[in-house]
């Protein structure tokens, strides 16, 4: 029996993410740790692994583009991509803001969306509360006005909208086009991709110990290859094509259209398809990647045997996991995406919101970190 379209879809996002969470939990791709081990210890191994992914996207988004493989000029849309990472409406704020209450989450949390869903497929309990209450936060902020009138309300006004003049999209090549009165071609844009994508695989591979780390710098690439395949199953042919098919349909189902890997707001859509008695008009392509994440993790963890049963040991640690647990559902919402969701899928479109998330993200979780660490010192006094 041949797949709808649809459905062949929801069947790429669970096997993306599978392979995501099995690849994550065997090399410990983890970026709040990746974060913690720089602003620590010193060590970069697992943030340069992070940056690979991100050069890796950078790169396969770039050439997919300019050959005309994809069409990324949906994600300029709310109607087309989800989320719209290249709209022309710039809200700097959101980003900022949002970032910065995710950095803060996923440190309380101890680990992002991503790592959440890794932990709680190896067994971890704390994650299965961790994942309730970030879900219910994100269904939250998606699905009532609760994010609009606390927050985009008063950011909306201070956003800067390129098309007022004459700019198409936030993503760096249509900006720096548009600023020097340029069309940004795909020629253009390739450019700008590959040049930016250099730049971090020089500081990437100037380790040497990271180059000598086979299993990071497989899970780099293999992450950042994931991301690049989620684009091209609904940024290409494909996806213009559901689209279009589901242009025809009475009900169409939710968030569809250009998108790839991200975990946040699809822990809301999770929520929403419980709430909604499993309709399968709510079984969005993040519900399915959400799922595939988790048994690829419980995958690995079964087959290399590594469970680990895992619970609070005191309350004061299950108060700190479940404010972060909201801080990252109602900030990665905000953010439009996670480490993941902004930090590679987001930053691959070079998008200067997913940038601001990205930096917010690494300043709020280091910011955290040092913060706690100056808590415990003044303890031990």
């Amino acid at each position: 029996m041949e797949l709808n379209l649809y459905t062949q879809s929801l069947l790429w996002a669970f096997g993306l993410s599978l392979v995501f969470g099995a690849i994550a939990n065997k090399a410990n791709f983890c970026t709040m740790g990746a974060v913690s081990d720089w602003v620590n210890i010193g060590d970069q191994s697992r943030l340069r692994a992070w940056f690979l992914a991100i050069a890796t996207a950078i790169i396969g988004v770039g050439i997919l583009e300019y050959s005309g493989s994809i069409d990324m000029s949906l994600t300029t849309s709310n109607d087309t991509s989800n989320p719209p990472y290249r709209s022309a409406n710039f809200i700097w704020l959101r980003h900022l803001v949002g970032g910065l209450m995710f950095g803060v989450g996923m440190t309380l949390a101890s680990g992002c969306g991503n790592k959440t869903l890794v932990r709680l497929g190896e067994g971890n309990m704390k994650s299965l509360v961790v994942l309730a209450v970030m879900g219910v936060a994100a269904w939250w902020m998606l699905f009532s006005n609760f994010g609009y009138y606390v927050f985009l309300q008063w950011m909306l006004p201070l956003g800067i909208d390129f098309s007022q003049h004459d700019i198409a999209g936030q993503d760096i090549a249509t900006v720096l086009a548009g600023l020097s009165g340029n069309e940004s071609g795909p020629a253009f844009g390739l450019i700008v991709a590959l040049t930016l994508a250099l730049m971090l695989l020089l500081w990437v591979l100037r380790a040497r110990d990271f180059r000598n780390n086979f299993e990071l710098l497989s899970a780099g690439l293999i992450i950042g290859l994931l991301i690049v395949i989620g684009w091209y199953v609904t940024a290409g042919s494909s996806g213009q094509e559901l689209l279009d098919e589901l242009a025809f349909r009475d009900q169409r189902p939710f968030f569809t259209g250009a998108q790839s890997l991200t975990f946040i707001g699809p822990t809301g859509h999770v929520v929403q398809y419980v709430k909604q008695g499993f309709d399968s008009i709510y079984l969005t392509f993040g519900v399915a990647t959400v799922g595939g994440v988790i048994v690829g993790s419980f995958l690995y963890t079964l087959i290399f045997r590594k469970l680990r049963i895992e619970w609070f040991i005191t309350w004061r640690d299950f108060g700190m996991h479940v404010a972060g647990a909201v801080l990252m559902g109602v900030g990665g919402v905000l953010a439009m995406g996670c480490t993941i969701g902004q930090g590679i899928t987001g930053v691959s479109t070079l998008a200067l919101g997913s940038i601001v998330t990205l930096i917010a993200i690494i300043a709020g979780s280091a910011a955290t970190m040092k913060y706690q660490y100056y808590l415990m010192m003044r303890e031990d006094d």
